[in-house]
């Protein structure tokens, strides 16, 4: 076992790296490196450390085991094995592996290539499912394993095809082997999931930095790293400070003021909430209900109002008691149809008055999302619109000038 020649390898790709990949340096540099004839190829296990086969590695080329050390210095400093908690691992693996491998060959790196075996990228998970190949890169990586899981009868994507390939490479439990580089103590010393995990994300802050400083940040690079560090705030939030933010006030001396008699006092104006609710998807009549209640309650100062939309815009329904309007549109709910969120827009632009609010409500999988006719109806509604908001269930949306975030209907939240 020449670990030394491991190590030199190793050295020489950090080199590179600092020349024409340099958010790669501080991770590889930090990481925890074994030889280890446990594993088939190489991969990370479950505390970050990266484990590589010798033999395998000694019939590499020097382009391939630079591919072989940025691929695994990235599963690490995403948070790849921490992340996948909940998922099935294999179906988490090829989403992880679509997300770096499409990020490598973005950026467009000279001498970087893996030629052994049938890499996943997101446009072979977007030829398998279907699903656009800008969608899937807007999706993070949780979001595109659930949708390999929903679809596994019909998913045919793999780790890797024939014996040549990575293979998967988020392995289970620990690997022991001859240690190649000792890694820092703060990811390499025994700690808990959640403290490497939280270890990582500062060593993927450094990186970006780093990389930022040198003038060499790929685009989707940056795509897969906002990802792990951007916070997003639950929908509920979103909504709550969207409407409250947005209330229209004016001021009268016709009304009193707490400052005296010398000031006008301010009052409110009765505004409309409009939910466009997507018919076509898989949100229960009792998800409904609790989504619309949740806005009544934000939005308590407005009259809310529903549209049902798939194919059409339907009927608009005045949310008095949001039960009601979650029994009425539930029928609707059979799924399998056209989904199109032209019309629906189109409607609401037509009777809502500037600064009401606009929620729209839809599993993500909208047919005409991508049309310009549709972004441009989108950036009117959102113009005219004092607040508005899409909140999606399983596959973003590209809504201008709406505030986007995912919707989930957990046991704590109902």
């Amino acid at each position: 076992m020449d670990v030394e020649q491991i190590r030199s390898d190793l050295r020489d790709v950090r080199i590179y790296c600092g020349r024409y990949l340099p958010f790669v340096v501080i991770p590889l540099s930090y990481v925890r490196i074994v030889a280890s004839r446990s594993v088939q190829t190489a991969g990370v296990d479950e505390t970050g450390t990266l484990a590589v086969n010798p033999e395998w590695w000694s019939g590499l080329d020097v382009e391939a085991k630079r591919y072989v050390a940025i691929h695994e210095s990235m599963h690490i400093v995403l948070c790849h094995p921490f992340r996948r908690k909940g998922f099935d691992p294999i179906v988490y693996n090829v989403a992880a592996d679509g997300k770096i491998n499409s990020s490598i060959e973005e950026a467009g790196v000279s001498g970087v290539s893996y030629s052994r075996g049938d890499q996943v990228t997101l446009e072979k998970i977007s030829r398998e499912t279907g699903i656009n190949l800008e969608t899937l890169q807007r999706m993070s990586t949780e979001e595109i394993a659930r949708e390999l899981e929903e679809g596994a009868a019909k998913v045919t994507v793999k780790c890797a095809v024939g014996e040549e390939g990575i293979g998967r490479d988020l392995l289970d439990g620990t690997v022991e082997g001859a240690v190649v580089q000792e890694g820092d103590k703060s990811v390499a010393e025994k700690k808990s999931a959640r403290e490497l995990e939280r270890e990582w994300k500062r060593i993927l802050e450094r990186a970006r930095d780093f990389a930022k400083q040198a003038g060499n940040m790929p685009a989707g690079l940056e795509r897969i790293i906002e990802e792990v560090l951007e916070v997003k705030p639950p929908w509920h939030l979103v909504l709550r400070f969207g409407v409250k933010n947005h209330s229209k006030q004016d001021s009268s001396f016709a009304y009193p003021s707490r400052r005296g008699d010398d000031y006008p006092g301010y009052y409110g104006y009765r505004y409309s909430a409009w939910c466009l609710i997507d018919c076509s998807g898989s949100i229960s009549e009792e998800e409904l209900r609790h989504f619309l209640g949740i806005v009544k309650f934000e939005a308590r100062k407005a009259d809310i109002y529903a549209i049902p939309w798939d194919g059409e815009a339907y009927e608009v329904l005045k949310a008095a008691r949001p039960a009601d309007v979650a029994r009425k549109v539930a029928p609707r709910m059979r799924g399998g149809g056209g989904t199109v969120v032209a019309p629906a827009l189109r409607k609401v632009l037509s009777l809502m008055k500037p600064g009401d609010a606009v929620i729209v409500l839809t599993d993500g999988d909208i047919s005409d999302s991508g049309s310009e006719e549709t972004k441009q109806l989108f950036r009117k509604v959102s113009a005219k619109a004092g607040f508005a908001m899409l909140g999606y269930t399983h596959t973003p949306v590209d809504a201008p000038g709406f505030a986007s975030t995912r919707v989930t209907f957990t046991e704590d939240e109902t």
